[in-house]
């Protein structure tokens, strides 16, 4: 910490020392006195630097206990920190909860060979620290708004549970797009973590067992028809008893509200009942695959489907992905799809979570307006050149549209001006390799469970596609919207309902924020 410029005097006589005092002691949480009595305990283990089990039992009170917390302290000053001052000796202190990759901003061996730190240490915030930290075994729901840190939590879980995990019965990760799996799975191997956390898509992981166990899918079935009956085939096999249960350690599903039914209760029996560990993360209101079935989706329980969580769910309100401006109008736009009908629901029911702003400013949204899709790509491919030459990394930036076919022009035009990208519209795309820096071209389907500082979500006029539904299309450009950390840019080249909601959206959040100012 001394190391760190926000958290030392930089001049006078006290200049390179911290700004605080600190001490220290040491916790033996399962140890009471009268175990070590008539020992050299204290020898050891200093009884004004040491808590054991009687002191920290209910009946102690609380400044008592404050009392001897203030007596671990070898110097005592005033001093108050400010909130950025605590995160980032929590950052300090807790490596697990940086948001950042800690292959770039970890200390050297020494702390003369440590590498300069940025003005920003993202952690957790307490809540979602707490959450992440507070998990136990047994079944856990966590209601997250977009944007919460839910995706967080869960590569924090990952990476705790991943030292107890064996080759022959490891952890699985579930999700149901195939970016966001890779993503997760990248995060995952930064942070150290191996192949004894598996992250699977859904329909991939029962692709594994179809092939493990020699399943039967008819194989001249195609696309969806295919994905309904391998799913249906690992039902049956896991109900029979061909596919045994309970060979995971612990499974964790991200973006839960994308699963249907059955296949949560086929999770549920794949978790070891030794531990009993299922961590489920859901959103309803970014469920963006039912649907037809979204509104019978919103009235199921969790019980109904084997998952057991009273007393073990909670709700992330806060967002901090975005700020206020791009979730301003990200709400707006999806007014109608968050809007609760006035129903208490029991806990194990389905909340409708609206995101709170954590308060982060930046730029208004940015709606481009062209005359058709050669200029729409070409006012897109000037401002990302333009960002890229201000200093925005590539990785940092991504343009979403709802259809790969959408997306030419726009390759076109990034190409022409040198623009390192990866399309999911290039005829080898595979998946994304995360370790390439480039501009993401992906679906807004793609993009959920992802984020850039830098969004552009084009063809605009495009939405909704034929035979969608107009709800469908506005919780897609919801989706689509929340992946913005920093500037979000909107772009059509003609008319639809869909762009005139925007146009209103952004005209009601410039005035919102202009009265703010």
């Amino acid at each position: 910490m001394k190391n760190d410029p926000a958290l030392v005097h930089d001049s006078g006589p006290f200049a390179g020392r911290l700004l605080f005092p600190y001490g220290w002691g040491v916790v033996l949480a399962s140890m009471r006195r009268a175990d070590v009595a008539a020992s050299d305990f204290d020898e050891l283990f200093p009884p004004p630097r040491t808590l054991l089990r009687d002191d920290l039992e209910e009946s102690v009170g609380a400044a008592a206990f404050q009392h001897r917390l203030w007596g671990m302290f070898t110097v005592s000053y005033p001093h108050t920190l400010t909130l950025p001052q605590r995160d980032r000796i929590r950052w300090h202190l807790f490596p697990e909860i940086r948001l950042q990759p800690q292959a770039t901003l970890d200390f050297g061996p020494t702390l003369d060979s440590a590498p300069p730190l940025p003005d920003l240490l993202q952690v957790m915030d307490l809540q979602q620290e707490q959450v992440a930290r507070t998990l136990g075994e047994g079944h856990r729901v966590i209601h997250g708004a977009a944007g919460s840190g839910k995706t967080m939590i869960l590569i924090f879980r990952a990476q705790f549970l991943a030292a107890a995990a064996r080759a022959d019965q490891p952890i699985l990760v579930l999700c149901f797009n195939r970016t966001l799996a890779d993503r997760i799975a990248h995060l995952l191997r930064e942070r150290g973590v191996d192949e004894r956390v598996q992250v699977r898509t859904f329909h991939s992981w029962c692709q594994d067992l179809v092939h493990s166990y020699q399943l039967e899918v008819p194989r001249e079935l195609k696309g969806d028809a295919y994905f309904t009956a391998l799913a249906l085939a690992v039902e049956r096999a896991v109900a029979s008893g061909r596919v045994p249960g309970g060979q995971y350690l612990a499974l964790l599903i991200d973006e839960a509200h994308d699963f249907e039914d059955a296949w949560l209760r086929i999770a549920g029996r794949m978790v070891s009942p030794a531990t009993n560990s299922l961590l489920v993360l859901y959103d309803d209101a970014q469920s963006i695959y039912q649907g037809a079935n979204a509104k019978v989706r919103r009235k199921f329980n969790f019980a109904s489907v084997g998952i057991e969580a009273r007393g073990r769910t909670s709700i992330l309100r806060l967002n901090y992905r975005n700020t206020a401006e791009v979730l301003a109008l990200a709400m707006h736009c999806a007014h109608s799809l968050l809007q609760g009908d006035g129903t208490v629901r029991g806990e194990d029911e389905l909340p409708l979570v609206q995101p709170l702003s954590a308060g982060r400013r930046g730029a208004l949204p940015v709606l481009i307006e062209a005359r058709h899709a050669f200029e729409e790509a070409e006012l897109v491919a000037e401002r990302i050149a333009a960002a890229l030459d201000s200093g925005t990394p590539p990785d940092d930036i991504a343009v979403l549209c709802h259809a790969k076919a959408l997306m030419r022009p726009i390759e076109q035009a990034l190409a022409r001006r040198g623009v390192p990208l990866q399309s999911m519209n290039a005829l080898a795309f595979r998946r994304f390799d995360w370790h390439q820096p480039s501009v993401k071209l992906l679906t807004m389907h793609s993009a959920k469970g992802l984020e850039f500082a830098l969004v552009f979500v084009a063809r605009l006029q495009a939405l909704p596609l034929r035979d969608e539904a107009a709800e469908d299309a506005v919780r897609l450009l919801y989706v689509a919207m929340t992946r913005a950390t920093r500037e979000l840019v909107l772009s059509a080249h003609g008319p639809s309902a869909v762009v005139e909601r925007v146009r209103e959206a952004l005209a009601a959040v410039a005035r919102q924020f202009s009265v703010r100012a």
